[in-house]
């Protein structure tokens, strides 16, 4: 992965999940698109779920921030509409 700091990387998502950051990273790096994860990372002894300051951001290069951003809308709504119903009793 490479470093925000030597681009102006833009931010394509968000999330108070570490987990779900990743799974988004992952998403974006095997269509090709690089990507970076900013933000906590687990192993703190504050709280970081407080507002932006327990977000993770996903960042992109500018030049693939359309792209990344259309990836992530279409995956969201194939994933709604795929989305099993529960059995009953559940």
């Amino acid at each position: 992965m490479a470093d925000v700091k030597d681009e102006d990387w833009v931010e394509v998502a968000s999330t108070a999940q570490d987990e779900e950051a990743l799974l988004i990273a992952g998403l974006l790096e095997s269509a090709g698109i690089e990507s970076v994860v900013e933000g906590p990372t687990g192993g703190s002894p504050w709280p970081e779920n407080i507002g932006a300051f327990g977000l993770s951001r996903i960042m992109v290069p500018p030049e693939r921030a359309a792209e990344a951003r259309t990836l992530l809308e279409r995956s969201a709504h194939d994933y709604l509409r795929e989305k099993p119903e529960p059995d009953e009793g559940e």
